[in-house]
């Protein structure tokens, strides 16, 4: 049978991600040169066990787990609120701005957001975050190396030395997988917390940005209590208490 223009783009994803959870939108376009919205039409319904969710084409047979997990992050509601909160954050940037970008769905949405003519240095340890910072036309994106973790698609240090030592940085864009007013900031990964910390240390301003489902939930690994963050992007009113433990400055409140 001859095969259609469709099943041909579909078998030549499958030959791309068959070693990837998942590849960003525009990047496979580019590889099959065909628009992302064709791409996009072309799964609609999953084909061959991909899907697209948010910018990204998932391979759902590779990491079943990580794909539900990528759904319930990516919830229509969620990305909505997310883009919001992109945008707020980015207009915190300055021109030639030094700028750490956390992991997370919700860091790319700022990285999105930023004004294609402001010049500025992104400095991240997630592929998927580098990935979004290098289509940026003015960004000079440095990539924190390492190690791998290929579930969560972040590298981690495994020496003493590694590129954020020698950088001083203006604003870190801090994402959270759980966010508690007594045990603080958490994430899913241990091998998260180096990086965090690190840029955490080395970072004029510390901006948490995280959306209200993040909110009263514990992940097993601690990146901060909530005195280290200085002002917090969220899409609903923080508790009083977090608001206390933050300080009374507004700017250090939720927006």
């Amino acid at each position: 049978m001859h095969e259609t223009k469709q099943e041909r783009r579909i078998r030549q994803l499958v030959e791309l991600l068959h070693r990837k959870e998942k590849m960003h939108l525009k990047e496979a376009a580019k590889a099959l040169t065909v628009s992302e919205m064709t791409l996009r039409r072309d799964l609609i319904e999953p084909h061959a066990g991909l899907s697209v969710i948010g910018g990204y084409i998932i391979n759902n047979q590779r990491h079943e787990d990580d794909f539900t997990y990528c759904l319930r992050e990516q919830h229509e509601s969620h990305v909505r609120e997310k883009a919001e909160m992109g945008k707020c954050a980015a207009g915190l940037i300055k021109p030639n701005d030094t700028v750490f970008f956390d992991n997370g769905t919700t860091v790319v949405h700022i990285i999105h957001a930023i004004d294609d003519n402001i010049p500025f240095t992104g400095v991240c340890f997630s592929l998927n975050v580098f990935l979004a910072l290098k289509n940026k036309p003015n960004c000079s994106p440095i990539l924190c190396g390492g190690g791998f973790d290929p579930q969560c698609n972040h590298f981690y240090p495994i020496s003493e030395n590694n590129e954020l030592d020698d950088l001083r940085i203006d604003i870190m864009f801090a994402s959270a997988a759980g966010v508690d007013g007594r045990l603080g900031v958490t994430c899913y990964a241990l091998t998260e917390i180096p990086y965090k910390r690190q840029a955490l240390r080395q970072s004029q301003s510390v901006v948490l940005v995280v959306d209200s489902s993040k909110l009263g939930v514990v992940r097993k690994a601690v990146v901060c209590q909530l005195p280290a963050i200085d002002q917090v992007i969220c899409d609903v009113s923080l508790p009083a208490e977090w608001r206390a433990m933050l300080g009374t400055d507004e700017q250090r409140g939720a927006r």
